[in-house]
């Protein structure tokens, strides 16, 4: 849901516009690779490409991994980057659905931000809390809502400063999208399970996008049954190079809304913070 009435800041880059339902994906050209470790399982180790905005190495067009620079000299000393953009492991989750958050004096149209999260407060039990001087103490790790290319987010909590990318054309629905990211969530065509209701389009792709379609069977877990209608899927034409559709939905469904939370959708964040969903 882009809203071009909108626009924030000017298109650096080449933010993915091929789709008005997309969101505002960056779309960059493979600019590194990185072997990444679970945290909590020193066994899984896993190769993600990564394009690059803002001095952050980005995957999958909206989820940050991580500063390139730092990244790409870890690899070069040979050193496992923590895979800290995993839905698994409670290292990921924030303590007691608390998500404290601030949003920098230099981004434009705060009330977006702001209407997304009372959609998450209407939608969900999770509680988010403004950080202030006089709070800030108390929360050391919080969401940072700030000004940059494209809509992109870490998966998870990551611990300390943790920015949420607001670029051009980042609306209500793509902020809700990337809090789904920072709340947990994947996006949900990268279930395992995939084959059984969406064709990708290879064809359709770059080769050098190709792992923006990856799957996350080893860092991640399928919650529920498949949800077309997921806040957190691709739409049809993402990343496409030709204007056609990249996925395709094998009901016939339509995907990529950004809308709102559906009902699955919260049923998902529901698994991840059980407690705070009796």
């Amino acid at each position: 849901m882009s809203d071009p009435t909108n626009p924030g800041v000017g298109e650096a880059g080449t933010p993915h516009q091929d789709d008005p339902d997309a969101g505002w994906f960056f779309r960059g050209p493979k600019s590194g690779e990185v072997n990444v470790v679970s945290p909590d399982n020193a066994a899984l180790v896993r190769s993600l490409v990564f394009a690059e905005t803002d001095d952050m190495a980005i995957f999958e067009g909206d989820i940050a991994l991580g500063p390139a620079q730092s990244i790409r000299a870890a690899q070069e000393r040979g050193t496992l980057v923590p895979a800290g953009i995993g839905i698994d492991g409670e290292a990921f989750r924030w303590p007691n659905g608390i998500i404290p958050f601030q949003i920098d004096p230099s981004v434009p149209n705060q009330e977006r931000v702001l209407k997304a999260i009372d959609h998450w407060h209407e939608k969900t039990k999770l509680k988010f809390v403004k950080r202030t001087g006089s709070n800030q103490a108390s929360f050391p790790d919080f969401l940072n809502f700030k000004v940059g290319n494209g809509c992109w987010s870490f998966v998870g909590r990551q611990g300390k400063e943790q920015m949420i990318s607001i670029g051009f054309g980042c609306a209500v629905g793509s902020m809700i999208h990337e809090i789904g990211h920072a709340v947990g969530l994947w996006h949900e065509q990268s279930r395992e399970d995939r084959k059984n209701f969406v064709r990708i389009n290879w064809s359709n792709i770059k080769k050098d996008e190709w792992h923006n379609f990856d799957q996350h069977i080893r860092d991640g877990n399928d919650i529920g049954k498949y949800n077309y209608g997921s806040i957190m899927h691709y739409p049809r034409k993402a990343f496409s190079t030709n204007g056609g559709d990249t996925i395709v939905p094998l009901s016939g469904v339509a995907i990529g809304q950004r809308d709102g939370l559906n009902d699955e959708d919260c049923a998902a964040v529901k698994a991840l913070y059980p407690r705070q969903h009796p």
